[in-house]
């Protein structure tokens, strides 16, 4: 939160940290997936939180230009 608020950027989100995290991945159980509904909501959270901010970004921003070289 500090970090986000001293750069002045919008923050996506707080993941828990939290064992069952690590232990899905090492089964092959991504963490949005997992039954614990507070780890679950946090990524389902910094995905829609992402989503907002590249149409904001896509609204706000022109599209990057191709660098051609040489």
């Amino acid at each position: 939160k500090k970090l986000a608020r001293d750069s002045n950027s919008f923050l996506l989100g707080q993941i828990p940290l939290v064992q069952s995290i690590r232990e899905g991945g090492d089964n092959g159980m991504p963490a949005v997936l997992q039954e614990d509904s507070i780890v679950s909501a946090a990524f389902l959270e910094v995905a829609k939180n992402t989503l907002r901010q590249v149409a904001v970004r896509n609204e706000m921003i022109a599209p990057t230009q191709i660098v051609k070289m040489g």
